[in-house]
């Protein structure tokens, strides 16, 4: 992915069919648990597997009411696949799915901060 590719990245067919999340986010996302190689390797090999769309966790609470798309980054929407999935430490995960090749144009430009745990 080049640094100069075009912002907002298009997106997978698949992915305009998503509802539009709430609000407007405009400051990079933050995400703990791993560094940024970590997350580059993961959505390259996706990439690389011609896959459109990346399973990524996040340990946010789910409510009832919660909606079913929620921002992955500025311009780059994810998807709340509603499964979970429980760590060795018995925290809960949720599964979503979020554009592969966004998501890794993201990351190139400074628009995913990744915090240590």
């Amino acid at each position: 992915m080049s640094p100069e590719a075009v912002w907002p990245p298009e997106l997978p067919e698949v992915v305009l069919d998503w509802p539009v999340p709430r609000g407007v986010k405009i400051r990079p996302a933050r995400w703990v648990g791993g560094d940024a190689a970590n997350y580059r390797a993961h959505f390259q090999a996706a990439v690389d597997a011609g896959m459109a769309l990346a399973v990524i966790c996040n340990d946010a609470p789910r409510g009832p009411g919660a909606r079913v798309t929620r921002w992955f980054c500025p311009g780059v929407p994810m998807h709340v696949t509603g499964e979970q999935v429980v760590g060795e430490d018995g925290r809960v995960w949720h599964v979503f799915l979020v554009p592969a090749a966004a998501a890794l144009l993201a990351l190139e430009r400074g628009l995913v901060t990744c915090l240590p745990e």
